[in-house]
C-alpha cells in the first residue's frame, strides 16, 4: 500500500509528507492505519478457511482503537480477549459474546465475573484458574464453556519474552496435568469442556510449530472426547509473523501465509470433525500501521552519529522491550550535505531520558533535515496499546487513510485529560 513517487512516500492515496506541512500539518508524533492494508491482511484469512468450519478470532490486545476494531467485526471477526475491560470493549463496538473468548494465565475474579455474566467461552490456564472459574460460577448461578490451554513444550524460535509454547513458561498446563484432571473435569455440572487450546508464541517465522501442536494436542483431546466431553473445538492459537525486515534481511525465508499454515491441519480436524479457533492479532493489524514523527537533529559522537526524532519509545517500545527491528525510512529523499561528509549509519533515538530509547540501530538513512518527517513501518500491533506518558509524552494520535481520505480515530491527549484523574481524598479503611 506504501508507493514512491519522485522519491516522496505514499501510502494508499496520501502523501504522507503533506500530512506534516503548512498551518493544517499533524502534530508529530502520531499512528498512521491503511483501511486497504487491514482488509487485504483479512482476506488472506478469510480465503484460508473459506468453506471450512474455523472462527477467526482477533486478539484485541494487538490493537484496541474501536474504528479498526468494528471492521473487522464488520468483516466476520470474533474476538479473543484477556481481561474485564476488553471484553466490554469488544461488547460495546458490537461483538457478540458466543464470538467471545477470554485468555489469561491470572484471571482475576472481575475478569471471570464477566466472562460468565457475557456467556462467553473461557480458556483454562492452571489448576487453580479452573477452581476459581468454578467458583465464581457456582456463586452467579450460572454456566461457562470452557477450552483447556494445554502447553505442548514446543519451542518456536521467537524472542523469549514472547515465546509462551515451552514448559518454562507461564502460559497453560502440561499434558501430564491435564491428565491428572480428567477425573476432576467430570464433576464440574457448572463447566463444559468444548475443546483444546494452545498458543506457541508470537512472530512465528514458520508453520511447523503448529502442525507439531496439533498433532500432540488431538490424542489428548481424544482421550478427554472419550471421557464423556462434548469437545468440537482446536483452537491453535495467533502468533503468525509480519515482515518486520522488508529488504534489511533480503535471505530470511518467506513467511508462511495463512493458507500455507493451515493447508496441512485440514485433515487432522476433519477426521475428527472439529471446529478450528485461530487468534490472530500481530498478522491482521501489524503491517497496516506506522509511527510518523519528525526529526528534531543530528548528534555525533566520537564513536556515534544519531538521529533524534520526536517519536520513542513511549510510543513504540517494542525496540527498546524485545530488540524488536522495526524497518525506518524518511519521508523525502534526504538532503545532501556536503559538509557532512558521508552519511553512513546512524542510531534513530528518540527525546525521552533514557539510553534505550531506541528506534533502530545502525541504519542507513542519510542526512535529513531537521523538520522532515519519519517513518517506523509496521507497528500497528503492540504499538500504541504499550504506549506510555513516561517523561510525559502524552498519548498521540491516531489516523486512518483510506485512498485519499484521511480520518482521525483518535485524538492526542491532552494535559486536562491526563490530569482528570487526579484526587485527593481520604479512604475509608474498615
Amino acid at each position: 500500500m506504501y508507493r514512491r513517487e519522485n522519491g516522496s512516500l505514499f501510502l494508499e492515496g496520501v502523501q504522507l509528507s503533506r500530512l506534516l506541512t503548512g498551518e493544517g500539518g499533524l502534530a508529530t508524533p502520531f499512528f498512521v492505519y491503511s483501511a486497504a492494508q487491514l482488509r487485504a491482511d483479512w482476506q488472506a484469512y478469510a480465503q484460508a478457511v473459506q468453506g471450512r468450519r474455523a472462527i477467526i478470532a482477533y486478539a484485541v490486545k494487538a490493537n484496541h482503537n474501536p474504528v479498526l476494531m468494528q471492521r473487522l467485526r464488520a468483516f466476520g471477526a470474533a474476538a479473543t480477549v484477556v481481561s474485564a475491560d476488553e471484553l466490554h470493549h469488544a461488547r460495546q463496538l458490537g461483538f457478540s459474546a458466543p464470538r467471545l473468548l477470554l485468555h489469561g494465565s491470572g484471571k482475576r475474579a472481575g475478569d471471570l465475573d464477566a466472562a460468565l455474566a457475557a456467556g462467553a467461552l473461557v480458556s483454562i490456564d492452571s489448576e487453580f484458574d479452573l477452581a476459581h472459574l468454578e467458583q465464581r460460577a457456582a456463586a452467579l448461578g450460572t454456566a461457562a464453556r470452557v477450552l483447556l490451554r494445554v502447553n505442548p513444550n514446543i519451542d518456536p524460535q521467537v524472542h523469549p519474552y514472547i515465546c509462551t509454547g515451552l514448559d518454562d513458561s507461564k502460559f497453560g498446563m502440561s499434558e501430564a496435568t491435564v491428565e491428572a484432571l480428567r477425573p476432576r473435569l467430570q464433576k464440574l455440572p457448572r463447566l463444559t469442556l468444548c475443546g483444546l487450546h494452545c498458543h506457541l508464541g508470537s512472530t512465528l517465522r514458520s508453520a511447523a510449530p503448529v502442525r507439531d501442536a496439533a498433532r500432540i494436542l488431538l490424542p489428548l483431546l481424544a482421550r478427554l472426547r472419550g471421557d464423556g466431553h462434548p469437545i468440537d473445538t482446536l483452537d491453535l492459537g495467533g502468533g503468525l509473523g509480519i515482515d518486520y525486515h522488508h529488504d534489511a534481511q533480503a535471505s530470511a525465508a518467506p513467511l508462511p501465509t495463512p493458507s500455507e499454515l493451515l493447508e496441512p491441519l485440514w485433515p487432522l480436524l476433519d477426521e475428527l470433525g472439529l471446529q478450528l479457533w485461530l487468534e490472530p492479532g500481530r498478522s491482521l493489524v501489524g503491517r497496516c500501521g506506522a509511527l510518523i514523527g519528525r526529526v528534531i537533529g543530528h548528534k555525533r559522537t566520537a564513536s556515534k552519529r544519531f538521529l533524534v526524532v520526536d517519536a520513542s519509545m513511549a510510543q513504540l517500545i517494542r525496540p527498546c522491550l524485545y530488540q524488536a527491528y522495526h524497518h525506518i525510512e524518511l519521508l523525502e529523499p534526504a538532503a545532501e550535505d556536503p559538509a557532512a561528509g558521508p552519511a553512513g549509519l546512524c542510531d534513530v533515538v528518540g527525546p525521552v531520558c533514557e539510553s534505550a530509547d531506541f528506534l533502530g540501530l545502525d541504519r542507513r538513512l542519510g542526512i535529513p533535515r531537521e523538520g522532515d518527517g519519519v517513518i517506523v513501518y509496521d507497528a500497528g500491533a503492540y504499538g500504541f496499546v504499550m504506549a506510555s506518558r513516561y517523561n510525559l509524552h502524552l498519548l498521540c494520535a491516531e489516523y486512518l487513510i483510506e485512498g485519499a481520505t484521511v480520518r482521525c480515530i483518535r485524538r492526542a491527549e491532552t494535559y486536562e485529560d491526563f490530569a482528570r484523574t487526579f484526587t485527593d481524598h481520604e479512604v475509608s479503611v474498615p
